[in-house]
């Protein structure tokens, strides 16, 4: 054996030493406030004196032979094992992003001379039930061998494994992740891999190392291809971290009313009177310092390091937008709950002892990602590794440069909270700069809301704002002739957040009475929260209703497109050519979100999740009155007039000469027939979905004032084929557009049959009116081809069925125009 080097250190981050011997509580000298701070002056997890520096599970390196050793610190004992990766994969279409990959329950199983390492299956479990029980359970679902591992040192009860094989392999599953993208076979390489020997450490209540691991293969595809300097070997670092298992936590039971996520598994020891599906809330440990008090500081709060690459001036709004939760957590009777940090520049990012802000970059604009991870057995947090994607500032920019021609000279913009602000953001107009900064300490909030284990409401638009968890599109408001973006994004935590946190973190006596009474407080104010079933569950919406959300939106655009242009729009010095980009989608598909949400709207239902007990009803029908006032607004969105393009504007749309030429989107003639193709299509292909249409079939019975099919499809046809002025070409635009939907919902299989037969209805119908129309020679000529089409579509619908437009815009070379500002905003 050569030489061993072993790893023992206390110091919170390499290179530096210990600020925090453990049991240190809250001493602000302190810096280690992780969950393993937390739990080491917990009584369940408190550590002997004498033992205060002993590692949990000792690591040595064999440099010269390349291998890892642990001492294993008690055999069939659960183990926390979580694998992360170091460095990313630089792609938006690869899910290779720093942070957290996998968790896992492992126990160290001798079996002879060797120790299996076994992932323990907590999907099917016994509670309650005896031994035997339990037994029988676990015998009944399989388990998993991640390796089997060497003994190399019995001392004392101690061993010491050769945990090579463990820890250089495919431990975060990259072969399967790039196999799926269609990125090619992938394997991976160990002799191009090997340990980072700065990144191992061990502590007295976790082990990290990190491992540079190689894949190779012999026809990588483009992705990886485009962000890869020699793409035949993709080489990421792998983080493996081992904590000691925690004990003392008490589960908590979820609730589907609210949205608090939720570790599920199935519990075969329920009665058999009930269900055996099970749900605990996901949250971290908070305790009061002083349980008696209303009010009390935590013992340990939940503390977020900032990476140091988040320029300071963003990084700073960022904290101030994590801290916004201390709001919701006083009502949870915790006062500052949480604490931000400038990470050390010598913190390891990936040391599970740390609870970090990364700034991630990518090739392009991607969602950021929460991160939290948990323990599998009990779903408490023990922290989070969350993801920020540093483009998304730049997103928020190109919105206010995209909307500047409409605002005021004065005014109309959103005023940041001055403690947002603190730093130098050159000549950067201060509304843009305000309202950059507001997004960012709101997607702050937002991302690490999932890690404090909370999921999305997408429905909170209609309580005006109540939570943070909502996706936000700035909200642009009509004012005196001009844009208002006096209330651009939220500018704290909600109403609906607040409830959340009662939920999840409230100190409770009476368990079952007090979240029962929390979610009956919920109601009483109002506050949404519906299943993804529901029309009111639309990302990027805003307003209470879709009449008032979509009304506002196309009356903002319309102010847009008539402002849009190279003296609001564009830099100093910026060729002409960069109207044509993402901005004037910005203005173009400015109501694209309202629109998803109205769609919604018609053939749809309200669907509430409710208890038994509870007076409101599990669904309720959309008011008839509604539903045709929406229905009146879609129609007004695909109408010529709406639709169209200033000629002055068309005039400046000039390619940019910087970009390929080759690539369709810098055509010299921009096609805005193609770009009202898009518009039209975002409105009637939902429409005319099948399901949609079979919902208002089988709701026609139930409500026959409502919207029905037969009334839908004749406000299309009155807004297309029946539809008397506006431009021609245009027009013809919306006519195909609803042409297509037609045929669409004809020769879908799952079309309900009467929707079928209205649909084939409609068609032949127009084929017989369409000889008879004249116009000039395009459309005629339009009429004819229609005409003849439709026949050939009647006569097999399935063979002759359109495509739908694409509408996702695509990001290869030969797409047609540039990516859109779409999800993530």
């Amino acid at each position: 054996m050569g030489r061993i080097g072993v790893v023992r250190q206390s110091a919170p981050w390499q290179g530096g030493e210990s600020r925090c011997p453990l049991g240190a509580g809250q001493d602000e000298g302190c810096v280690m406030r992780g969950w393993l701070a937390s739990v080491a002056v917990a009584a369940s997890l408190a550590v002997p004196a004498a033992a205060q520096d002993a590692p949990y599970m000792p690591v040595a390196v064999d440099a010269a032979k390349g291998r890892v050793l642990l001492t294993i610190p008690a055999l069939d004992t659960d183990v926390l094992y979580y694998v992360s990766l170091a460095s990313g994969g630089g792609s938006v279409e690869l899910p290779l992003d720093r942070g957290i990959m996998d968790s896992a329950v492992v126990r160290f199983r001798r079996a002879g001379s060797r120790i299996l390492v076994e992932v323990q299956n907590l999907a099917f479990r016994s509670l309650t039930g005896d031994a035997a029980h339990k037994a029988g359970v676990a015998d009944s679902f399989p388990t998993s061998t991640l390796a089997s591992l060497a003994i190399e040192k019995e001392d004392g009860g101690r061993i010491t494994v050769d945990a090579t094989p463990l820890l250089m392999r495919d431990a975060a599953g990259i072969e399967a992740i790039l196999r799926r993208q269609n990125q090619g076979n992938y394997r991976f390489d160990a002799n191009r891999s090997a340990l980072v020997p700065g990144r191992i450490k061990a502590f007295p209540l976790n082990s990290e190392i990190e491992t540079s691991a190689t894949f190779a293969a012999e026809s990588p595809g483009a992705l990886v291809r485009g962000v890869t300097p020699t793409p035949e070997a993709l080489t990421l670092r792998i983080h493996h971290s081992f904590i000691k298992a925690p004990t003392g936590y008490t589960p908590r039971v979820a609730d589907p009313r609210i949205g608090v996520s939720t570790l599920r598994f199935k519990d075969f020891s329920q009665p058999f009177s009930g269900g055996i599906d099970t749900e605990w809330v996901t949250r971290w440990r908070l305790e009061k310092k002083d349980p008696k008090a209303a009010l009390s500081e935590p013992v340990t709060p939940i503390t977020v390091y900032f990476d140091p690459a988040i320029p300071a001036p963003i990084r700073h709004a960022m904290k101030q937008g994590l801290l916004w939760w201390n709001q919701a957590y006083e009502a949870a009777g915790f006062r500052n709950a949480l604490v931000a940090l400038d990470a050390p520049a010598d913190m390891d990012p990936q040391d599970i002892r740390y609870n970090y802000m990364q700034w991630i970059n990518r090739d392009e604009r991607g969602f950021s990602s929460g991160g939290p991870y948990r323990d599998p057995r009990t779903g408490e947090i023990l922290g989070a590794k969350v993801r920020m994607d540093s483009h998304r500032i730049r997103t928020i920019g190109n919105y206010w440069d995209a909307y500047a021609g409409a605002l005021p000279r004065e005014g109309g913009v959103t005023v940041a909270d001055p403690a947002l602000v603190n730093g130098d953001f050159g000549s950067m107009p201060k509304g843009q700069r305000d309202m950059v900064l507001l997004r960012q300490a709101l997607l702050t909030a937002h991302e690490f809301g999932h890690a404090l284990g909370f999921g999305h409401n997408f429905a909170s638009s209609l309580n005006n704002r109540a939570s943070v968890m909502e996706y936000p599109t700035p909200r642009v408001k009509v004012k005196g002739g001009r844009i208002d973006l006096s209330e651009s994004f939220q500018t704290a935590i909600g109403a609906y957040d607040t409830m959340m946190v009662r939920y999840a973190y409230t100190p409770l006596a009476d368990e079952k009475a007090g979240l029962e009474a929390i979610i009956q407080d919920m109601r009483r104010q109002g506050l949404i929260y519906v299943p993804e079933t529901d029309p009111r569950w639309t990302w990027y919406d805003d307003r209470a209703t879709p009449v008032e959300g979509l009304g506002e939106a196309l009356a903002a655009r319309r102010l847009l497109i008539a402002n849009y242009g190279p003296d609001s729009a564009l830099q100093p010095g910026e060729p002409l050519g960069e109207l044509r980009n993402a901005r004037l989608w910005m203005v173009y598909l400015h109501q694209r979100y309202q629109v998803e949400s109205a769609v919604k709207y018609i053939g749809g239902i309200y669907t509430d999740i409710v208890a038994k007990g509870e007076k409101l009803p599990g669904t309720r029908l959309i008011p008839a009155k509604l539903q045709r006032d929406t229905l009146a607004l879609l129609m007004q969105a695909i109408s010529p007039a709406e639709l169209a393009l200033p000629e002055k504007l068309l005039a400046d749309l000039t390619p940019d000469p910087g970009r390929n030429l080759e690539d369709l989107s810098d055509d010299p003639v921009f096609d805005q027939l193609r770009a009202a193709r898009i518009a039209a299509a975002l409105v009637v292909e939902p429409l005319l979905a099948p399901d949609r249409a079979a919902r208002m079939v089988a709701l026609a019975g139930r409500d026959p004032k409502g919207v029905g099919l037969p009334e839908l499809i004749d406000a299309l046809m009155a807004a297309s084929w029946n539809a008397k002025g506006g431009d021609p070409a245009l027009l013809r635009v919306v006519q195909k557009s609803v042409l297509d939907g037609l045929m669409i919902l004809g020769a879908s299989a799952t079309t309900a049959p009467e929707a079928r037969a209205l649909a084939l209805q409609t068609l032949a119908d127009l084929a017989k009116a369409l000889p008879a129309r004249d116009g000039d020679a395009l459309g005629a000529a339009f009429n004819r081809q229609t005409a003849a089409d439709i026949a050939a579509y009647l006569a097999d619908p399935a063979a002759k069925v359109p495509k739908a437009v694409s509408i996702g815009w695509g990001k290869g070379p030969r797409s047609r125009f540039p990516q859109p500002p779409g999800p993530p905003l």
